[in-house]
């Protein structure tokens, strides 16, 4: 397939959820989506650090899961397939990506992009 028909039919068909994702939204809209985000947690989501093992150490949000995101497929098992994900990285380029993996899945994703967002008063 075409790169360039690759990537019109991954925005054609990206569901509903994908307006979940903060790389897409601005201002009011950005934090009506952490306060989504955090009712989801509230709710059972799980929070996955897609960052390296060693970033993660550095500093991460409690409770989360790290698996980097150039290894979610391979460990894709050990990522629920019935809670909502909420996924963030260290400057959102690659919560970004997971997010999109992820929704590619048909899971229900909040792409929070950093902990510094996720942590933010609103």
């Amino acid at each position: 397939m075409n790169p360039i028909t690759a990537i019109i039919d991954m925005f054609l068909f990206i569901p509903r959820k994908a307006s979940r994702l903060f790389s897409s939204a601005r201002g009011r809209r950005r934090d009506e989506l952490l306060k989504d985000a955090r009712l989801a947690l509230e709710n059972g989501a799980i929070i996955l650090d897609v960052r390296t093992p060693e970033e993660y150490e550095e500093k991460h949000i409690q409770n989360s899961i790290n698996i980097p995101v150039n290894l979610i497929e391979k460990r894709y098992e050990e990522i629920s397939k019935n809670k909502e994900i909420i996924v963030y990285c260290r400057r959102g380029n690659r919560s970004h990506v997971a997010a999109m993996n992820l929704l590619e899945k048909g899971h229900t994703v909040y792409d929070v992009a950093t902990q510094k967002e996720w942590e933010r008063k609103i």
